[in-house]
């Protein structure tokens, strides 16, 4: 390009103004990309289960309101139904109260049928079905924690006035869930049922036909419908939708702060970007008088400021994607955000931002300029 020169030479001619640009336009994309970053996890943890023929079946009540084992029997009468397992949320930590993540007391006989998609080495879930007190785990803690296979694990229970002593025995594979611990419902059932008695959290259930999945939720449900247990049956997608929605309409939030931000930086860009089109209505009445047509004008100027809001998307950008690659936010948040990170669809989005952002603070002093006349910007006036 021709004019590449003089774009940059006025990009960077007030150096330090261009420079504090940079850097707080650069900052405000970071948040942006990082307030993106956090819906799309949401939204893949809300997607987890699509696509698993697997349903959650919870007390009716509340999800807190565990469900009596001799449920499992009749909901595995139900024609359609390869198999059933039980699942208990422990809510337990590791050392002390900031070392949070998601375990669970599982069907260990069953997980591998029932949760196919969790892949363990053979010789690693023998292991574990063999030992009442092992664990599987997932990569991410292991790397957390420096944990390996045949470590011996504490864990403090909350929910449960019970503290599990056990083994890591295997550790397992999932392309979304890499921070979950998993122990045999056996080992918690004969430690608690004193104190919570024959009962359990939730039953999953594996279902031959994922067409037939509605009529056996609803099967399940009208089985129990007068019992004073009664159900109510998810498919493993509806029911990750359910556990986000408990944490409030925070997706709206996000998304409402990420808008504001969005503004937040059109003014910023708006103002820098009519501070240096005034300045120079001298030099573009020069412009014109050797030959520059105004259409050349509007564009040298409208590269120019799309080009600053591009390198301060980009920077803000990158710098994120870096950050979070550096920063283990499933540490930090508890297993709030599992693999979190600035994937490519959210860059390109904030690339895309910035381009209309440079379009759209840039537009009016670069229009005001190329309609400029020699004489008014001999005359400095404006």
């Amino acid at each position: 390009m021709k004019f590449a020169k003089l774009i940059r030479r006025n990009l960077f001619r007030n150096k330090l103004r261009s420079l504090l640009t940079l850097v707080l336009m650069a900052a405000i994309f970071f948040f942006v990309a990082t307030l993106l970053s956090i819906l799309e996890n949401f939204e893949a943890a809300s997607n987890s289960g699509e696509g698993q023929n697997r349903l959650s079946v919870q007390s009716a009540i509340s999800l807190a309101n565990p469900l009596p084992l001799s449920h499992e029997a009749k909901i595995a009468t139900v024609p359609g139904i390869v198999d059933t397992a039980k699942l208990q949320w422990l809510g337990a930590y590791y050392k002390e109260p900031k070392n949070f993540f998601a375990n669970f007391a599982v069907d260990h006989e069953k997980m591998e049928k029932v949760w196919d998609d969790y892949k363990v080495p053979k010789d690693q879930m023998d292991a574990f079905k063999a030992d009442r007190r092992g664990a599987i785990v997932g990569p991410e803690l292991v790397k957390r924690y420096g944990w390996k296979i045949g470590d011996r694990v504490v864990l403090i229970g909350t929910i449960f006035p019970w503290n599990p002593e056990v083994t890591i025995r295997g550790i397992y594979h999932h392309k979304i869930d890499t921070s979950s611990f998993f122990l045999h419902f056996d080992y918690f059932h004969e430690a608690t049922v004193e104190m919570t008695g024959s009962m359990v959290g939730t039953f999953w259930v594996r279902v031959q036909d994922p067409k037939d999945m509605a009529a056996i939720s609803q099967k399940i449900d009208d089985m129990f419908k007068n019992s004073d247990y009664p159900t109510e049956t998810f498919t493993e997608k509806e029911f990750q939708h359910q556990f986000m929605a408990m944490i409030g309409n925070i997706k709206l939030l996000f998304s409402v702060v990420a808008l504001c931000s969005i503004f937040m930086v059109i003014l910023l860009a708006a103002l820098t970007m009519s501070m240096a089109a005034r300045e120079r209505v001298t030099e573009i009445a020069v412009l014109k008088a050797i030959g520059f047509t105004s259409g050349t004008i509007l564009t040298l100027m409208l590269v120019e400021f799309v080009t600053l809001a591009f390198l301060s998307g980009a920077l803000g950008t990158l710098g994120a994607k870096l950050i979070y690659k550096m920063v283990n936010m499933t540490e930090i948040t508890q297993g709030f955000l599992v693999n979190f990170g600035v994937n490519a669809k959210t860059a390109i989005t904030c690339l895309a931002g910035a381009v209309i952002v440079g379009f759209l603070a840039g537009g009016l002093p670069a229009l005001r300029s190329a309609r400029l006349s020699v004489v008014d910007g001999l005359r400095k006036v404006w």
